[in-house]
This record gives structure tokens, C-alpha cells and sequence, in this order.
């Protein structure tokens, strides 16, 4: 199951950076749309680590990064990633901006967040071993 969160991750990812390349989406409310995917990238490989580790998944995207946090205390996620619950955060902060509120988010915000994103994904990746 955890493979198939990921693999979920990678699209939404993907489908963020194809919405930002596109010339056929001009508006700056691509940027929202865009992080938009992000946040489910990073909810999604949350997910895969949680369901590999704890057998669960957030029922709710508030409890992702409470469960990302006991992913830290029972040793399935190296201390040094402790930070990146902070990723999960200000994923799960930003999500109804995004999504709900058509919340004005730039190109730079969209920079920022792929920039966490690719960081988060590439740790579970690692600790995947996929």
C-alpha cells in the first residue's frame, strides 16, 4: 500500500509542475492550483510512510503531522528528519487557502513549496528504498 501513496505523490507532483510549465494556463491562479497538488504530494507520501510503519493513514490532514511525529519517536524516520513534520504543517496550513479559499499564492510561493515538497519526497524515498 505504501507504493501506491507514493506513486500517488510522485503524480501529484508532476501534475503541479505540468499545470506551472503549461503555456496554456496564463493566470496567475495556476500558482494555487499548482500548490494545490503540492500539498496532496506531500500528504500522499506522508501517507506512504504511515501506512508502511504504523498501518494507518490521516483520517483527517490534521493528523498527518501528528502521526508523521510518532514516525520520529518509534525510530521508522531518522531524528534528523524531525523538521519535516514542519513540511507536513505548513502543507496541511495552506491547504484550504488553496483549495477552498482561492487564496492568491505566486510563483514564488509555488517555488517555495516545490522546494519543500521535493525535499519531503526525496526523504521518503530514501527511507522507502524505492
Amino acid at each position: 500500500m505504501e507504493q501506491t501513496h507514493f506513486e500517488q505523490s510522485i503524480l501529484w507532483r508532476k501534475g503541479a509542475e505540468y499545470i506551472v510549465l503549461s503555456e496554456e494556463y496564463t493566470s496567475s491562479t495556476k500558482y494555487s492550483v499548482a500548490i494545490a497538488m503540492l500539498i496532496h504530494s506531500i500528504i500522499k507520501a506522508n501517507d506512504s510512510l504511515t501506512s508502511k510503519y504504523l498501518n494507518t493513514v490521516a483520517k483527517k490532514h490534521d493528523d498527518a503531522r501528528i502521526l508523521y511525529q510518532e514516525l520520529i519517536k518509534k525510530g521508522f524516520v531518522q531524528p534528523q528528519y524531525a523538521s519535516y513534520s514542519n513540511i507536513v504543517q505548513d502543507a496541511i496550513s495552506n491547504k484550504a487557502k488553496a483549495e477552498y479559499r482561492a487564496g492568491y499564492f505566486s510563483k514564488n510561493d509555488y517555488e517555495e513549496f516545490k522546494r519543500k515538497t521535493d525535499k519531503f519526497i526525496a526523504m521518503v524515498k530514501e527511507n522507502l528504498q524505492v
